[in-house]
């Protein structure tokens, strides 16, 4: 695509919302917009009202202030909006501040908005702007509807297809495969694809991509190497900071992801679900310091994002107890119930935290009277209780000195998480808590070898061709183990099997979906995904066509 392309985008049609606190910077805006011909405009004066019309409308252009005042800011607008898919690939959303300071760059470039610009600014600037990325963004619309219909291999194509043209915006169509590669789970593939890109230049994201396709291939080892020498280069690129963190998670040294993690954060204070990993880990690590700096910054920071949760409030509240400071844990739970006061289970997950937390203060009339109650509002609830709130649950359960009622909750939260290492590290944490440490390793380890043999077995009957046995024996897995995705995913998959060898049926096709459906719902980055929806695509295709 030349300049001519670019002078020529059309911005008559497209839809543009302006976001900013100040109602005569609006204006201006508006302006200056309607002086380049784009007819449709709105505006908001906050970072609340600006997710409401993004979540009601498909707007092509946002302008957004950093600074809202209070309220929401520019970056969690950013954050909200991709969290929700409200922008996506095609969107152009340009962060407009009179802010330079490090900590608000490094804040909103992880959530990488297309440009920035400062405060004041011309009309041709923001002009020069707007086409310049509306004409990158021109040749992206079929690759993001390919993505949206989970059609990954179309996406693919579309991206070859493309990437032989030599576009101008060559290095964001490459990006762009390299994500769809890692998300098909075919990680040599994107192994070889980030290596191709890497012999035209250093380029930091192949890297990344690189280290990442090595990281879910398990090659620990190479994926520390890849990450630490990106760091080694230019110590500021925070994502290398969180992928290495994990690969030393991966590789057992909890210690020095720890430390990893702290030089991210010293860097981007403001990225919540870092300062979140970052206190979990520091709490598993014992070092109670550490872990109340950064759930203090979580429920800081938290209070105007589509991320806070009451578990930021709970774990803090925990973690104060380990300070000393258990009567300011009471009042952190206090605030949790007036952050989130129509939520049954912030009352339920408080409750347990406060059983705790009277627990440790030596007050067991208060720790049983709390723990009750928590239960009470169990009870009541429908399905599965999250795994945060039912290990809190669990934990309080053995405080009080009922083991077989925490062991069962943990049992249950094993089963649906038996291959979630996070999950597992935090159950040890609170085996050791309640001095149950090696009994608690011989709970873990027994339950994870119950489900993998369990799975082992339904495997073996699909891979003899005993399908219907196969289905019979994973649709009774499912039952029992509601939310352990790789027992569904195996469900829907032998279903598929047998409609492919002996036809299909309606029926047969909507319970492969149903089993698929609740894997993403479970955990929509699961590896297998991308070919499981593959073959259930053909399958419907197939039957459409009879």
């Amino acid at each position: 695509m030349n300049k001519e392309d670019k002078t020529n985008v059309n911005l008559k049609m497209k839809k543009v919302l302006v976001v900013d606190d100040f109602f005569n910077f609006r204006l201006t805006m508006k302006n200056m917009l309607r002086s380049l011909g784009i007819m449709y405009i709105d505006d908001a004066a906050t970072g609340e009202e600006a997710i409401k019309k993004l979540g009601v409308r498909k707007f092509d252009i946002v302008l957004c202030d950093y600074n809202l005042g209070t309220g929401k800011s520019g970056q969690q607008v950013l954050e909200e909006a991709k969290h929700r898919g409200y922008i996506n690939f095609s969107s152009i959303f340009i962060m407009v501040t009179a802010e330079n300071t490090l900590e608000m760059i490094m804040g909103a470039v992880e959530y990488e908005p297309d440009d920035y610009l400062m405060k004041p600014f011309a009309k041709e600037v923001l002009e020069k702007k707007i086409r310049n990325i509306a004409a990158k963004k021109e040749n992206i619309r079929d690759i993001e509807k390919a993505l949206t219909d989970n059609d990954l291999e179309h996406a693919i194509r579309i991206c070859d297809e493309l990437l032989a043209q030599t576009p101008s915006n060559l290095s964001e169509i490459m990006k762009l495969k390299g994500e769809i590669l890692l998300k098909t789970g075919d990680y040599q593939q994107a192994v070889d694809f980030y290596d191709k890109v890497l012999e035209m230049g250093n380029l930091t994201w192949a890297r990344i991509g690189r280290g990442r396709a090595d990281y879910l291939m398990g090659r620990y080892h190479e994926a520390k190497d890849t990450f630490e020498g990106i760091l080694a280069q230019n110590n500021k690129i925070v994502t290398a900071y969180d992928y290495l963190a994990k690969t030393l998670l991966k590789m057992n040294n909890p210690q020095e992801a720890q430390q990893v993690l702290m030089k991210a954060i010293a860097i981007s204070p403001r990225a919540l679900l870092r300062q979140k990993n970052l206190g979990g880990l520091a709490y598993r690590n014992a070092d109670f310091a550490t872990a109340e700096t950064s759930f203090k910054a979580a429920v800081e920071h938290g209070k105007h994002s589509c991320f806070k949760s009451s578990s930021d409030y709970t774990k803090l509240a925990k973690t104060l107890v380990h300070r000393d400071a258990a009567q300011e844990g009471l009042l952190v739970l206090g605030s949790a119930l007036k952050e989130f006061p129509q939520s049954s289970d912030t009352r339920m997950h408080v409750l347990a935290a406060e059983s705790y937390v009277y627990t440790k203060m030596n007050k067991p009339a208060e720790a049983k009277r709390a723990l009750e109650d928590a239960q009470k509002f169990a009870a009541e609830l429908e399905g599965e209780l999250p795994a945060d709130i039912a290990l809190d649950m669990a934990e309080a359960c053995l405080m009080a000195g009922d083991v077989e009622k925490g062991t069962l909750l943990i049992t249950n939260i094993i089963g649906a998480n038996h291959d979630n290492q996070e999950v597992l590290d935090n159950i040890r944490t609170v085996f050791t808590e309640t001095g149950m440490a090696q009994k608690g390793e011989q709970i873990i380890q027994k339950t994870t070898g119950d489900i993998i043999r369990l799975n082992n077995e339904g495997v073996g009957l699909a891979r003899d061709g005993r399908l219907e046995e196969a289905i019979e024996y994973f649709e009774k897995a499912a039952a029992s183990l509601p939310d352990n995705k790789i027992i569904h995913a195996n469900a829907a998959q032998v279903l598929m099997l047998y409609m492919k060898e002996h036809g299909k049926t309606e029926e047969q096709l909507a319970r492969a979906k149903t089993y698929l459906d609740h894997v993403r719902k479970i955990d929509e980055t699961y590896s297998d995904i991308p070919l499981l929806l593959t073959m259930y695509r053909e399958l419907a295709a197939e039957e459409a066509s009879t």
